[in-house]
């Protein structure tokens, strides 16, 4: 029986007196709520005085089709949607570009009303613009498998104290890294036209380096032809004079023999007066031969004869008696003038006869003369514009005070416990 009770007893000791424990808490109302208050309005002073921070949001997709067809109406220009998007994104994502929009926007004073000094310009503009965030489109597995065809946007936020400045600031780096998106595809357009006319000058040198080279070519081909075709006339003249001079030299032997002949015979002086009293003609035959002519010897007689060879011997030139000379020489003045060579040779611009010129000057008119209007022409397309925010996101004030009031409440009780504990019982004996 003994043994039962000192069982039954550390039960007994273990138990917790609520009631007493409540009537504790009661004796300690005014610490409780004190503290609670005091916790509670300490959080209200400091929810008060947190700097509100408020969130703008600017939606956009990539651009149209119309778009995209003036664009590739660009020289050598073959964009897609998708290329074009990108570089947006890329300019619209760049520090050096949302440093730009901040300072030449003013934002540099409006963000800093008070006008405080500030030591280092780039670490404040950096602090400011750190919270820019781009996000692509939230697509679901569920989107995925059902293939929607609507484009879902993308979205540019930015989180800060002053409201208008921030949905100012985005829509300013909105339009300004769509306007550089366009600008950067005009100047590379700019840039690989003028690529293209330093090349069209450079083939067009090219083109009249050849020409001139291939004329000067072509004049020596013709003048080493003309100095083979004189040479060839020359020798045929040569030879032509030379058979006439020893024609002439043998036809002075000949009649050098005949008027000894004739001397010999005793006939001095010619017969044609005997010949035409006779009533013959001038093809007459003597008796010692029939069908043959009659000799000179005869029919000259040896004064004539002499005379003859004088003349031949006394010949300087025999150009005269050559009647193939005027032929060939004229072939040599031909060759010695000839026109093809003089035009060549005073030919001064080649570009005339060039085809492949005049197809390059068309290129390079249509080039310096193509203007493309970009008006309307957009890298993306906006869907929601940067608004202001008329609540802040942060801090959720009246969430920092009920926090607060229950926290206070909690660490009240704890220490009204705490103290009730540590307070000697009054029942207990000494």
């Amino acid at each position: 029986m003994q043994q039962s009770d000192q069982e039954i007893y550390p039960y007994k000791t273990d138990e917790i007196d609520l009631r007493a424990l409540f009537n504790s808490l009661v004796a300690r109302k005014f610490l409780i709520g004190g503290l609670t208050g005091f916790v509670t309005l300490l959080a209200i002073i400091v929810a008060l005085n947190l700097t509100p921070s408020y969130q703008s949001t600017s939606t956009f997709t990539s651009p149209d089709d119309s778009s995209i067809t003036k664009i590739n109406e660009l020289y050598l220009t073959s964009l897609t949607k998708d290329s074009v998007f990108s570089r947006y994104l890329t300019n619209l994502s760049s520090r050096d570009l949302q440093k730009k929009v901040f300072i030449d926007g003013g934002f540099l004073t409006t963000s800093n009303p008070q006008n405080n000094p500030i030591d280092n310009v780039d670490l404040f503009v950096s602090g400011y613009i750190k919270s820019v965030k781009i996000s692509p489109p939230q697509v679901t597995s569920r989107e995925i498998a059902l293939g929607f065809l609507v484009e879902l946007p993308y979205s540019i936020s930015m989180q800060g104290a002053h409201p208008e400045n921030i949905s100012s600031y985005l829509r300013e780096l909105v339009d300004l890294a769509n306007s550089k998106t366009i600008t950067d595809i005009i100047k590379l357009n700019e840039l690989k036209i003028s690529n293209r006319l330093e090349e069209i000058s450079l083939e067009r040198d090219l083109l009249l380096e050849q020409a001139e080279k291939d004329r000067f070519s072509q004049i020596e081909r013709i003048k080493e032809e003309d100095a083979q075709k004189i040479r060839q006339i020359n020798d045929q003249i040569d030879r032509a004079r030379y058979q006439a001079k020893q024609s002439r030299l043998n036809q002075i032997v000949v009649l050098i023999d005949a008027a000894k002949l004739a001397k010999s015979l005793g006939i001095i002086e010619n017969n044609f007066k005997l010949i035409k009293g006779d009533g013959a003609s001038s093809d007459l035959t003597i008796a010692i031969g029939e069908n043959k002519d009659l000799p000179e010897w005869y029919l000259y007689g040896e004064k004539a004869l002499s005379e003859k060879v004088e003349l031949l011997e006394s010949r300087t030139s025999d150009d005269p008696f050559i009647p193939e000379l005027v032929t060939l020489t004229n072939q040599l003045n031909e060759v010695q003038n000839n026109n093809l060579l003089e035009t060549l040779e005073t030919r001064q611009d080649d570009s005339p006869f060039i085809a492949e010129i005049d197809k390059l000057y068309v290129e390079k008119i249509k080039l310096e003369s193509r203007v493309i209007a970009m008006i309307g022409v957009s890298s993306m397309q906006l869907s929601q514009v940067a608004l202001i925010p008329k609540s802040p996101i942060k801090p959720n004030k009246r969430m920092i005070v009920l926090l607060a009031f229950i926290g206070g409440f909690m660490m009240s009780i704890l220490l009204a416990l705490i103290m009730g504990a540590l307070k000697p019982d009054e029942k207990t004996p000494a």
